[in-house]
């Protein structure tokens, strides 16, 4: 019993160390996003605020800088790429689960495999690609090269959660007249729900974050997502200000880190299922 007490107790020690090695950058980030730009480098740091300097640097953050444009931008071309990088990834993770064809297993493998090259390896001939179809500067432009990216991803975590079911199901609804389009509509689709959302989950984040891209594609503010907005910040013109740039990146983390809390049970989920095989 002892024993046991002892263990946990290590185990609470070492998961609260972790905890507040993790939250220890973003905690930094929030006073600084609180603090006016003359107070940011105080020695010795202090912790009083004052509610007008933090409604100043939002305002500026959301007004003067245009984040609010560039928020629905993210969210716009976020969105889209993950719904169509699941319309077309499902079909095919469900057609390698359950259909035998040549080379099925490497084909599956080299799928996954693109998902490992670094957007900075192909920025460059994506942009020259949505450069000569006339696609720059617009959310399409974005759009399809978020979904390349995502694909890979889409389609091995959902081959895993497609494994988990078994072909007797196939076989019972084969058997009460389902096709195999039926089949995938009304009887798979539903179980494998949790899998479609962890790969949203997936997708959603790295779209949210990427930069390099969508800096080569995108020329305007008009269409410029969070992570090309932030970049802004940093001129050679003028110093940069630290409690905006700041108050820039708590607004970029908060909508991924509160989605994240609220389905963080079916990421481990998904990282399990698309690994385990």
């Amino acid at each position: 019993m002892t024993l046991r007490f002892a263990g946990r107790t290590i185990s609470y020690v070492v998961l609260l160390l972790i905890a507040a090695v993790a939250l220890a950058p973003f905690l930094v980030l929030l006073i600084i996003s609180f603090k006016a730009r003359i107070d940011v480098l105080e020695v010795p740091p202090t912790l009083h605020f004052d509610w007008s300097t933090i409604s100043e640097n939002y305002r500026i953050v959301m007004h003067d800088d245009g984040f609010i444009t560039y928020i629905k931008n993210s969210l716009i071309v976020t969105f889209a790429s993950t719904a169509l990088a699941l319309a077309i990834g499902v079909p095919a993770a469900y057609a390698f689960s359950r259909l035998e064809f040549r080379g099925r297993d490497n084909w599956a493998s080299t799928i996954l495999s693109f998902r490992f090259m670094p957007p900075v390896a192909v920025a460059i001939p994506i942009f020259l690609m949505i450069q000569y179809i006339g696609l720059t500067d617009s959310y399409l432009g974005l759009i399809l090269p978020y979904i390349a990216f995502s694909l890979p991803l889409v389609v091995w975590i959902m081959i895993g959660f497609f494994d988990e079911i078994p072909r007797e199901i196939d076989d019972a609804a084969m058997v009460d007249g389902c096709t195999r389009v039926g089949l995938l509509f009304r009887v798979m689709l539903p179980l494998v729900r949790p899998g479609i959302l962890v790969s949203a989950i997936f997708g959603q984040i790295f779209i949210w974050n990427e930069f390099l891209v969508g800096l080569y594609i995108i020329n305007s503010q008009d269409r410029g997502t969070i992570p090309i907005g932030a970049s802004s910040l940093l001129t050679t013109e003028s110093p940069v200000d630290w409690n905006i740039a700041a108050a820039v990146g708590i607004l970029t983390v908060i909508p991924m880190l509160i989605f994240s809390l609220l389905v963080q049970r079916w990421i481990v989920r998904g990282i399990t299922a698309g690994t385990v095989r």
